[in-house]
């Protein structure tokens, strides 16, 4: 009888507990889903990779499922997507290991499987505001990949998009939305701050505050580039730098007090005549000798991550020895 009837109070209160108030502007989660696709599309325009093509589609029926369902609970579905959200950080975790040089798109893609999986449950303001969040860190690490002004116009329609959010998220915490609904008063009047001419304003005010700021803002030498956006898997434990740590080990030249280890006939010598070894590239160097005769096999020295073609300079030999060039600074 006492199990019986603590069963049926647990299960009363369960069934008389409030589902929390819901967000029913319609406007505002279009907006928000806004965010996120301009989100997802950034980083598919900075990293080079097609997500979006399963990533938007997903999301934006996620979202309006969400919206017919928002009055229930949900609760085998929100089971499913902690399980969901699990693996995918599972995933993130092995992803990081073997991308330790790069972990921004590892971020970047963990933040689009859990908006993914977070689309089918947003029956709340605060849900929407997970969304806008998301959609903020994917614009910044798109921001950090790109290297072309084609982050520009993006940037550009996410400030568009998230005006009118902020807008209406402040007015859904107030009330006014719901208030305004009941006297029927037009959303976008002019003396709203909706109205077309005043979101220009503001919009044209912010920008023209962030570029000031950018423009006014000093360019430290510590601001600026100090290596290149290569993959560098190589392990350096094992490599035999010089003792400043500013010589180029070439194996095959000739260090001072030990042999290369070049196996082409004179390939390891940095003077005189010989032939060249197909194994060993020949432009990393402190000298480059001219002498050497033969033909060089295409090898992959680096990868660089660009958005647009470019001639990348490795070095640059200023001192003509006779024999070849060096690099005498």
């Amino acid at each position: 009888m006492i199990k019986e009837r603590f069963e049926t109070i647990a299960k009363g209160n369960i069934a008389s507990r409030p589902i929390p108030s819901v967000e029913d502007s319609i406007l505002l989660r279009l907006l928000v889903q806004g965010l996120v696709v301009v989100g997802i599309i950034a980083v598919d325009v900075a990293a080079e990779t097609q997500m979006s093509f399963w990533a938007v589609p997903l999301s934006l029926a996620g979202a309006t499922w969400s919206w017919y369902r928002r009055r229930d609970r949900n609760v085998p579905v929100k089971f499913l997507l902690a399980i969901g959200m699990l693996l995918a950080m599972g995933t993130f975790f092995g992803n990081l290991f073997t991308q330790l040089n790069d972990t921004r798109f590892v971020l970047a893609e963990l933040l689009i499987q859990l908006q993914v999986l977070h689309s089918f449950d947003l029956p709340r303001r605060k849900d929407l505001g997970y969304s806008m969040v998301i959609g903020l860190i994917l614009l910044g690490v798109a921001g950090t990949l790109s290297q072309t002004l084609a982050f520009a116009p993006l940037l550009l329609i996410f400030l568009a998009i998230a005006l009118p959010v902020l807008i209406l998220d402040y007015q859904s915490r107030l009330g006014i939305s719901r208030t305004r609904k009941r006297q029927k008063l037009p959303l976008f009047s002019n003396s709203s701050p909706l109205s077309g001419r005043n979101l220009s304003r503001f919009l044209l005010v912010i920008v023209g505050l962030g570029l000031g700021i950018f423009a006014l803002m000093p360019r430290f030498p510590g601001y600026q580039l100090q290596t290149f956006p290569v993959s560098s898997p190589i392990e350096l434990g094992d490599q035999n730098f010089d003792s400043d740590n500013r010589g180029i080990v070439n194996p095959g030249y000739v260090r001072e007090g030990e042999e290369g280890s070049g196996t082409g006939i004179g390939g390891n010598r940095t003077t005189g005549p010989g032939e060249l070894d197909d194994t060993f590239y020949y432009g990393f160097g402190n000298q480059i000798n001219q002498n050497l005769r033969g033909e060089l096999k295409p090898k992959v020295v680096l990868r660089v991550r660009s958005q647009s073609p470019g001639f990348w300079r490795v070095q640059a030999f200023d001192r003509y020895t006779g024999q070849g060039w060096e690099i005498s600074r």
